[in-house]
């Protein structure tokens, strides 16, 4: 829980800003529903992965969306849908979103949450794994939201550069690890979960993405997020 001090006092002033989270309602059932799922689960809380985006960083997303005219969204990981109906509140009437989640009951809710914020014809939940889904897919999408990876370079990190369109953007979450890695400092023994090798993997990932020519890429850890330009000539 917040301490009220540091950083997580600092951002909770600054989502006092902006006043109520539009779409909290999924964020919160995402926080209830992943402590229930992880009870059935080996792999618990980090194998259900309901982890919701951060209103700061939805709100940071939905200004480039928009100021880039953002009409297609493609989303690895989608939970309960919470950060799919912000992309969806995005592109507004006549966009597309569509969302990836490995676990058919998490499909089910961000259909039920989508129809329940009047995005039902926006978004598409699509089951199973990114590494078998994304290869029946059609490009060229305005934005990829890759929640999905975590700990390490995915599998399927070249079938998004293949996906979006040139002048697209590639926004990545969980980049927070860069920094426990870099510092040696986390609240968390990541060993634990992503092995010995963790703290090395998450730096190859860093420098393996921001030496790839296809992309200008930009680092931000307050929200924790990559933000990676496809380059229209590469």
């Amino acid at each position: 829980m917040p301490d009220n001090s540091g950083p997580d006092r600092f951002n909770d002033f600054l989502l006092s800003l902006h006043g109520t989270d539009p779409f909290a309602e999924v964020a919160d059932a995402s926080e209830a529903h992943r402590i229930e799922h992880a009870s059935s689960l080996a792999g618990g809380e980090q194998e259900c992965g309901a982890f919701p985006s951060s209103a700061l960083k939805m709100r940071l997303l939905a200004a480039i969306g928009r100021a880039t005219n953002a009409r297609r969204v493609l989303e690895i990981g989608g939970g309960l849908g919470y950060s799919a109906i912000w992309f969806a509140d995005i592109v507004g009437d006549g966009g597309r979103v569509e969302t990836i989640d490995r676990f058919t009951e998490h499909v089910d809710m961000i259909r039920r949450y989508a129809e329940r914020f009047g995005m039902g014809d926006r978004i598409t939940a699509l089951a199973g794994e990114a590494d078998d889904v994304l290869p029946t897919l059609d490009g060229a999408y305005d934005i990829v939201h890759d929640d999905g990876w975590f700990g390490a370079q995915p599998s399927y990190y070249d079938r998004l550069a293949g996906l979006l369109r040139p002048g697209g953007l590639l926004v990545m979450s969980n980049w927070f690890l860069l920094e426990h890695a870099v510092t040696g400092q986390s609240p968390v023994d990541w060993s634990q979960v992503l092995g010995p090798s963790w703290a090395e993997d998450i730096k190859s990932y860093a420098r393996r993405l921001a030496t790839d020519e296809r992309y200008q890429v930009s680092f931000v850890q307050r929200p924790a997020v990559a933000l990676a330009y496809r380059r229209p000539d590469a």
